[in-house]
């Protein structure tokens, strides 16, 4: 019995840094203050911001401003970043309100249930990548260690 004992707490701790290699799932929601569809994506993404699994980031576009309301918060690198998300995904064109969980799963407008979905599925995927952020002082390091061979380019973004 003491032998089997040891083994599960073996398997526990040996378990747990797999699952502390998980971080939070990452929703882009690419809104626009002048999208008419836009604002029950926007209160979710709100909702989902207190989240300390999630981090949440709107990334208001600025393709809706010809219509005469200029999104003040608009900017055109987040409808570049969309039209990248939509040539991998084999789309011709883009929209609002869309959110894009984990850059992986695409969903359109405000779906509580496939958004839930979506963030339960990503968070039990093992990410390919471990990842720490030290600080001293004012210094600020990250460490990158590859749990996969061959990954390919990979891109970090840091978000403020």
């Amino acid at each position: 019995m003491k032998r089997l004992l040891g083994a599960c707490a073996l398997f526990w701790l040996s378990a747990v840094p797999l699952a502390a290699q998980n971080g939070p799932v990452v929703v882009e929601l690419f809104t626009s203050q002048g999208c008419s569809s836009c604002p029950p994506a926007d209160e979710m993404l709100h909702k989902l911001s207190q989240r300390d699994d999630v981090i949440a980031l709107a990334l208001h576009v600025d393709y809706w401003d010809y219509i005469g309301w200029k999104d003040e918060f608009a900017d055109p690198r987040n409808a570049n970043r969309q039209r990248a998300y939509a040539r991998v995904a084999g789309r011709k064109s883009v929209y609002t309100p869309q959110m894009i969980v984990m850059g992986q799963t695409d969903i359109v407008g405000a779906k509580p249930m496939e958004l839930a979905d979506a963030i339960s599925a990503h968070k039990d995927v093992t990410q390919p990548v471990h990842m720490a952020l030290n600080r001293k002082g004012n210094t600020l390091t990250i460490e990158a260690e590859a749990l996969e061979r061959d990954l390919g380019r990979m891109v970090i973004q840091l978000v403020r």
